[in-house]
């Protein structure tokens, strides 16, 4: 990266960080596609690095760093897979909660085994009526004495059948708008009332145990498990989505990447016609293209990564860099795979698993029109007030 938008730590942490998931992950990569293997050893690796919790107190076993610093690892990781990046990047948001909104007792606890890679984390958010909307979500949480009980579904948790520990969303006062009703609380997986049905089997992001449907029967939560205060979650659960956008759009960015340079190769050493792809425009514009998307979602995800570490309200650009990395990243997957031609349909190239990966990137972890929604609204604010 240029010295104008990374400084020279910045990019010998990325050069650092590049060749260990270059060494690291292909293991890993193959039996997560073909055997469902969550990645439970490399997590451990990538905690020993200082690569999970990159911005967060050493106090508590983080690497402290920064915003910037936790994107360009999980770039690096999507350039290798969005699947192994998701599985490193869930314990950034979960932990955002816990380091922003949690008590002294609660990050002493939970944090220091997230960050190493021993405690596996999930978000319980969606539910089978509640995707995009989730302020109408059903899943309930009644205080009873020193504990809230809490019952309802969950479905599409990444890393949820092996997680343990959750962090659940539920309405705490149904009486009120859910903005005002809502609270989060930390819940253990060891409760045999908590039930993950079935991994779906999804077209990509294979290996990250993405859970079809999390029922909670009753499940009895102490009252010191609950994060902030009593109706504060739909607050906390927009400035969690805020980073965890940021963070996202590095590893979407990254898998484009990786499309592009493995695209650009083939075209320079395969011939038709006698000449090499690279020599005919229609092969050679797609490529330029290709690269500039690339630069125009990083560079997004660079400003949004500075606004959040100089305190400014990131939603408006937090958003923008995870639909502009979405959009781009699987248009320029298409074209790589078009460029590939029929090889680029094979399990011979990682074209194909890429293009699986960064299809779903433009649903999960808020879908593109969600983002643009969201876009939209800060931007007529903005007008409004001006």
């Amino acid at each position: 990266m240029e010295p104008i938008f990374y400084s020279e730590e910045e990019n010998a942490y990325q050069q650092e960080a590049q060749a260990f998931f270059e060494r690291e992950a292909p293991p890993f990569i193959v039996s997560m596609e073909r055997k469902n293997e969550y990645p439970f050893e490399l997590l451990k690796k990538l905690g020993s690095q200082h690569y999970i919790g990159v911005r967060y107190s050493t106090e508590y076993g983080g690497g402290g760093r920064d915003m910037l610093h936790e994107t360009i690892i999980n770039e690096e990781a999507g350039a290798q897979s969005y699947a192994i990046s998701c599985a490193r990047s869930v314990p950034h948001h979960c932990a955002h909660i816990i380091d922003v909104y949690g008590t002294e007792e609660q990050k002493r606890k939970y944090l220091p085994g997230i960050f190493s890679g021993e405690s596996i984390m999930a978000e319980a958010i969606t539910e089978p009526t509640a995707g995009s909307d989730a302020a109408r979500m059903k899943t309930s949480a009644v205080k009873k004495g020193n504990q809230y009980i809490i019952n309802g579904e969950k479905r599409f948790q990444a890393s949820g059948a092996v997680a343990h520990l959750l962090v659940v969303f539920a309405i705490t006062n149904p009486d009120v708008h859910p903005s005002k009703g809502m609270s989060c609380f930390l819940v253990d997986t060891d409760d045999p009332n908590i039930v993950a049905q079935e991994d779906f089997d999804v077209m990509g992001w294979r290996g990250l145990r993405v859970v079809s449907e999390l029922i909670l029967n009753g499940v009895e939560v102490p009252e010191e498990n609950r994060i902030g205060e009593e109706g504060q979650g739909f607050p906390i659960l927009i400035d969690m989505l805020d980073t965890e956008r940021i963070v996202v759009s590095a590893s979407l960015t990254g898998g484009a990447r990786t499309c592009l340079e493995t695209a650009a190769r083939y075209s320079m050493e395969r011939e038709a016609f006698h000449r090499p792809l690279k020599n005919f425009e229609a092969i050679s514009f797609r490529v330029a293209e290709m690269a500039c998307r690339i630069e125009a979602a990083r560079l997004i995800r660079i400003k949004a990564a500075r606004m959040f570490e100089a305190g400014m309200d990131v939603a408006k650009m937090a958003a923008m860099a995870k639909v502009v990395a979405a959009e781009n990243g699987f248009w320029v997957a298409n074209e790589a795979l078009q460029i590939m031609g029929g090889i680029g349909a094979t399990t011979k190239s990682d074209i194909e698993r890429h293009f699986r990966d960064l299809r779903i990137g433009m649903v999960g972890a808020g879908s593109n029109e969600v983002m643009k929604l969201v876009v939209q609204r800060e931007v007529y604010k903005e007008f409004a007030s001006g």
